[in-house]
């Protein structure tokens, strides 16, 4: 844990001097408010219940750009710029620098997605009466979008460590968690899939998940399937590291 805390320690000062990461935020929540607040027909002034659930429906869209982007530079810079190779003569492991970058990222991630808890507090207040919402299934919703979370921040990490272009790992972690979260259920309307293999196709995909962890209830099979694609992607990132470590 010693060795671990250090980076974590440097990558948030680096978050929070750098920025890219707040305009990245900013851009995120202008984008979320005005889906939310002034779309037409689907904003949630438009509901007939006061919800959360068009938040939580479009947050993972935009979070396919905004984890990316947060984290495309959390390991491609240190390559491109040698000081990656710091990192790995210093008395720390190639496990324990992945656990550190991918932390920081988490936590990244975590304190950009405080604000939105504003969305919930206008929400309560704007119910009628005030107050008449479902919290609990609000709290379901938010520990199912934690899940969604690690496993984007995983992505990312992965997409970071394989180039050494911030602005290439943008690209890369974008379409490997786009990838993830719609591909099969788009390959699972093909004919050759729909009607007999389609629940399955989709239940290789995020987005099945997601939709299951927000009804409020978080099943151990989509808990399973979120911690081992965690694990894939954090093994990946630690095979290109010690392939780096190794040459």
């Amino acid at each position: 844990m010693n060795s671990i805390l250090p980076i974590i320690g440097k990558d948030l000062g680096r978050f929070f001097s750098h920025m890219g990461s707040v305009v990245s935020l900013i851009v995120f929540y202008i984008i979320l408010g005005l889906l939310l607040w002034f779309l037409p027909d689907y904003g949630i002034l438009d509901g007939y219940y006061a919800s959360m659930d068009l938040f939580f429906s479009y947050v993972p869209i935009l979070l396919i750009f905004l984890i990316p982007a947060l984290n495309m530079d959390v390991l491609s810079a240190e390559i491109a710029g040698g000081t990656l190779d710091l990192l790995l003569i210093r008395p720390v492991t190639t496990i324990q620098l992945i656990l550190a970058k991918y932390l920081s990222g988490l936590v990244i991630v975590c304190i950009g997605m405080i604000p939105s808890l504003l969305y919930v507090v206008t929400v309560y207040y704007l119910a009628q009466p005030v107050g008449n919402i479902d919290l609990g299934a609000v709290t379901g919703s938010y520990l199912g979008l934690f899940l969604l979370i690690m496993v984007f921040t995983a992505i990312s990490l992965f997409a970071s460590s394989i180039v050494s272009v911030p602005l290439s790992a943008l690209m890369v972690g974008m379409f490997l968690c786009a990838f993830w979260y719609w591909a099969f259920y788009l390959l699972s309307s093909l004919p050759v899939f729909y009607g007999q293999w389609d629940y399955w196709v989709q239940y290789l995909g995020l987005d099945f998940h997601y939709e299951e962890m927000g009804k409020g209830l978080i099943p151990l099979a989509s808990i399973v399937y979120v911690l081992s694609l965690v694990y894939v992607f954090l093994h990946f990132t630690w095979w290109r590291i010690q392939n780096i470590r190794n040459r």
